[in-house]
């Protein structure tokens, strides 16, 4: 039984591996750390940015920082068709990827930028940002994730799945892509 368990699991790296999801269009930004592409909605994957509607300080005045890192994130796209890569998906189906527009890869510049901060990755760029005052590191802010929390949500956003929910999301990814490859 703990063979077959350990065959199954190895079995769903593996097509987790195989089935990623490669997309390219031109999108629309839903705030600082997502977008939709070709119908799919799009987490970028290791970067938390500000909700849309959370306000942060700057010079001891308030501000719309989830709105200005929507549009920094908007900026960088430009009319720049993006392409997404991701092979998992989060705990609301949007597809964790790394996304590219016009040569820059939008996850780290956005961190880069101070207008979103590391979440797992690119903790680098947000040591560089935060050294420099960039975007956020401008004054003062709770982190996405705290701010989520604060705003009392019925779900922590983790970012990550359940092992069944994820085997659904390997599963559909496979269906597209064998529906990719017979149109």
């Amino acid at each position: 039984m703990v063979a077959i368990i350990l065959l199954l699991g190895h079995a769903i790296l593996w097509l987790n591996d195989i089935a990623g999801l490669d997309l390219e269009g031109v999108p629309i930004v839903g705030d600082g750390d997502s977008l939709s592409l070709n119908g799919e909605r799009i987490r970028l994957r290791g970067i938390d940015a500000p909700e849309l509607d959370q306000i942060c300080r700057r010079a001891e005045e308030s501000y719309a920082c989830g709105r200005e890192a929507r549009k920094v994130l908007q900026d960088l796209v430009g009319t720049h068709p993006v392409t997404c890569r991701g092979t998992e998906t989060d705990k609301y189906g949007r597809l964790l990827a790394t996304c590219e527009a016009g040569g820059v890869e939008l996850n780290s510049a956005m961190v880069e930028s101070g207008w979103a901060v590391a979440y797992g990755s690119y903790v680098g760029n947000e040591l560089a940002a935060r050294s420099a005052g960039r975007g956020l590191w401008q004054g003062e802010f709770d982190r996405p994730q705290d701010w989520r929390a604060g705003e009392n949500r019925a779900v922590a956003d983790d970012g990550r799945q359940g092992p069944l929910d994820q085997l659904a999301a390997i599963l559909r990814q496979m269906l597209r892509a064998v529906f990719r490859l017979i149109d």
